[in-house]
């Protein structure tokens, strides 16, 4: 493997350089420690954003998170990004019902102006990462006495290893179709999540375009696309879930100590993490 003296990812997307023509060394691959090809202080997310994913939970009531709306924003701190491969050790304090997420995180290049179309944002986007966005289902869903109910997106995206992220960038030349990726997810072998990006609701260049309105995205910004149905939450009857299954899945359900969580996108790659017990306090 060649290593450049290059100190980070974010100069290279900045400043557009070419990796290949940097100076460096040729290594062996297991004498290198890799990290996330980026750790951004913080990570810009949408949600709600396949159909399917939609239709599996609790339709959302008036007010917060209830159609018409604008698109789902939300934030998760650089500090939830898990070095690749580590464990999410579970622990009451995180939450008692943690569910997992595949998706396509978008790294986005040089020259993002406020208020882009979606056309300027799409040749804005430098690059894709495998993602999955742990969420504790329980500290997220909130159903009121009057059957109403509404979503928190603070501490329930906001956790110690909540951020998943795969080991390296597929820059945006390299993916030919962006309108078509498959996306999905096995659990101890099982597929649970099994779309395609086909089935965006917001199509990539719409989500940089909305988030473009309102910030001016530097190099390096990330932002996590939302996932398909087939989560835990899906088959939890207590918070809503309707016990929607994919095409060719089995049930999910949130995540146990010893699950080993695979997700793969097609043409961008895989990451693997496994799940284990906390130290008590």
């Amino acid at each position: 493997m060649f290593v450049t003296e290059i100190p980070s990812i974010e100069i290279v997307i900045a400043e557009g350089l070419d990796v290949r023509q940097q100076v460096g060394v040729w290594r062996k691959a297991r004498t290198v420690t890799f990290d996330v090809p980026l750790r951004p202080g913080a990570i810009l997310a949408t949600g709600s954003n396949y159909r399917d994913h939609v239709d599996e939970r609790i339709p959302a009531s008036g007010g917060t998170n209830a159609p018409p709306r604008d698109m789902e924003f939300f934030i998760k701190h650089g500090l939830t990004i898990s070095s690749p491969n580590a464990p999410l050790k579970l622990h009451p304090s995180i939450g008692q019902k943690i569910d997992q997420e595949t998706e396509i995180a978008l790294v986005l290049g040089p020259g993002c102006t406020r208020g882009m179309s979606e056309d300027e944002a799409c040749s804005r986007v430098y690059g894709f990462v495998v993602a999955n966005d742990l969420t504790a289902r329980d500290k997220q869903v909130r159903l009121l006495p009057d059957g109403s109910n509404f979503m928190v997106l603070g501490a329930s995206k906001n956790f110690e290893g909540s951020t998943r992220l795969g080991r390296h960038i597929v820059t945006a030349d390299e993916v030919p179709d962006w309108d078509d990726l498959g996306l999905r997810t096995f659990i101890n072998g099982e597929m649970k999540q099994n779309n395609s990006t086909a089935n965006l609701i917001n199509s990539f260049g719409a989500i940089v375009s909305h988030f473009s309105n309102v910030l001016t995205l530097a190099p390096g910004t990330m932002i996590l696309t939302g996932t398909p149905g087939g989560t835990g939450w899906g088959q939890d009857r207590e918070l809503g879930g309707t016990g929607y299954v994919p095409p060719l899945c089995t049930p999910s359900a949130y995540l146990r100590a010893g699950d080993e969580v695979r997700s793969v996108v097609d043409g961008i790659g895989e990451l693997t993490f496994t799940v284990e017990p906390g130290a008590s306090k």
